[in-house]
Protein backbone atom coordinates (compact mmCIF):
# COMPACT_ATOMS: atom_id res chain seq x y z
CA UNK A 1 0.00 0.00 0.00
CA UNK A 2 1.54 3.52 -0.94
CA UNK A 3 1.80 6.38 1.42
CA UNK A 4 -1.43 8.50 -0.71
CA UNK A 5 -3.49 5.52 0.07
CA UNK A 6 -2.74 5.12 3.40
CA UNK A 7 -3.23 8.56 4.04
CA UNK A 8 -6.40 8.60 2.26
CA UNK A 9 -7.87 6.26 4.32
CA UNK A 10 -6.72 6.73 7.46
CA UNK A 11 -8.34 10.65 6.68
CA UNK A 12 -11.41 9.35 5.88
CA UNK A 13 -11.64 6.42 8.95
CA UNK A 14 -10.82 9.86 11.42
CA UNK A 15 -14.06 12.05 9.55
CA UNK A 16 -16.17 9.14 9.40
CA UNK A 17 -15.56 8.69 13.74
CA UNK A 18 -15.36 12.57 14.27
CA UNK A 19 -19.23 12.57 14.82
CA UNK A 20 -19.80 9.94 16.70
CA UNK A 21 -17.72 11.87 19.73
CA UNK A 22 -20.54 14.11 20.06
CA UNK A 23 -23.03 11.38 21.08
CA UNK A 24 -21.87 10.65 24.21
CA UNK A 25 -23.94 10.31 27.43
CA UNK A 26 -23.16 11.19 30.36
CA UNK A 27 -25.16 9.92 33.65
CA UNK A 28 -25.42 11.74 36.47
CA UNK A 29 -26.86 10.05 39.93
CA UNK A 30 -29.07 11.58 41.31
CA UNK A 31 -28.88 11.46 45.22
CA UNK A 32 -25.64 12.94 44.49
CA UNK A 33 -27.24 16.05 42.67
CA UNK A 34 -29.75 16.78 45.24
CA UNK A 35 -26.39 17.17 47.79
CA UNK A 36 -24.93 18.90 45.51
CA UNK A 37 -27.95 21.41 45.57
CA UNK A 38 -28.08 21.51 49.75
CA UNK A 39 -30.46 18.84 49.70
CA UNK A 40 -31.44 15.17 51.09
CA UNK A 41 -32.15 12.35 48.81
CA UNK A 42 -35.13 10.11 50.18
CA UNK A 43 -33.59 7.16 47.64
CA UNK A 44 -37.22 4.94 48.78
CA UNK A 45 -39.69 8.02 47.35
CA UNK A 46 -37.32 9.38 45.22
CA UNK A 47 -37.46 12.58 46.52
CA UNK A 48 -35.13 15.41 47.36
CA UNK A 49 -35.78 18.11 49.78
CA UNK A 50 -33.59 21.34 50.11
CA UNK A 51 -34.08 24.12 52.04
CA UNK A 52 -34.12 27.44 49.90
CA UNK A 53 -30.67 28.51 49.36
CA UNK A 54 -28.45 30.89 47.36
CA UNK A 55 -25.38 29.25 46.09
CA UNK A 56 -22.52 30.64 43.75
CA UNK A 57 -21.70 29.43 40.82
CA UNK A 58 -18.72 27.98 41.44
CA UNK A 59 -20.20 26.29 44.31
CA UNK A 60 -23.30 25.01 41.83
CA UNK A 61 -20.48 23.42 39.57
CA UNK A 62 -17.83 21.96 41.73
CA UNK A 63 -20.92 20.18 43.19
CA UNK A 64 -21.53 18.93 40.23
CA UNK A 65 -18.46 17.86 40.20
CA UNK A 66 -17.02 20.50 37.39
CA UNK A 67 -14.82 22.77 36.64
CA UNK A 68 -16.19 26.48 37.53
CA UNK A 69 -14.52 28.86 35.01
CA UNK A 70 -15.41 32.55 36.08
CA UNK A 71 -13.92 34.32 33.46
CA UNK A 72 -16.14 32.75 30.80
CA UNK A 73 -18.76 31.78 33.47
CA UNK A 74 -19.04 28.36 32.16
CA UNK A 75 -18.94 24.60 34.17
CA UNK A 76 -17.04 22.04 32.55
CA UNK A 77 -18.06 18.55 33.41
CA UNK A 78 -15.50 15.36 32.76
CA UNK A 79 -12.65 17.70 33.23
CA UNK A 80 -10.06 15.81 33.69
Amino acid sequence: MNCRKATLGIALGAALLMPLAGCAKIRLDVARMCRAHGGTYNASTQQCTYPASTRSAQQYCEGEGGYYDPNSQTCEVGRE
